[in-house]
């Protein structure tokens, strides 16, 4: 999987919840066991479902995805994998929530198809950064571009101030 990092992308890695780096400190889950956060992508839920059979892992309630560049709440989120068990495509349903620096999304549901580098954010999707917001019946970012279509009724609130309409169009 590639690893993308561009600074100034202000809604990249919002979904990219299995593969971006975390803080280089250490996790302690037990004495004898310790994560490297600098590698690790973390997800905790009040349960887990593995079918390797139907390839995929089905993460229920208190949803939290917690990586280097952003983090995630959801009521329900599925990993589904390929045939060489590599993540395939990540849906978060109910209650989404992303966060990455001063840039939050909001949505029903949010898929993140690896392979193409795409985002589809759905019911009632929101982002906001500092002030400024966007909203209509669809989102669908490409990472890889950046670039991003928002359809129907799309609606973009910018303000002139700093951490406005000029930071959320140009990211600088």
């Amino acid at each position: 999987m590639k690893r993308w990092n561009k600074p100034k992308c202000w809604l990249c890695g919002l979904v990219t919840l299995s593969l971006l780096a975390v803080p280089a400190t250490a996790l302690e889950i037990e004495d004898d066991f310790q994560i490297d956060e600098a590698e690790a992508t973390v997800i905790t839920s009040e349960r887990l479902t593995f079918d390797q059979t139907h390839q995929y892992a089905l993460f229920e309630e208190n949803v939290e995805v917690v990586d280097a560049s952003m983090r995630m709440t959801a009521d329900r989120l599925t990993v589904f994998f390929d045939e060489n068990n590599q993540a395939e495509m990540i849906e978060a349903v109910g209650n989404v929530v992303m966060e990455q620096e001063d840039t939050t999304a909001w949505a029903r549901k949010a898929t993140y198809r690896v392979e193409e580098g795409t985002i589809f954010l759905e019911g009632s999707p929101r982002i906001q950064r500092g002030r400024d917001m966007l909203e209509g019946d669809t989102i669908t970012f490409w990472r890889e571009d950046n670039r991003m279509i928002c359809e129907p009724r799309a609606r973009l609130v910018l303000f002139p101030d700093e951490g406005g309409s000029r930071d959320f169009l140009w990211g600088e």
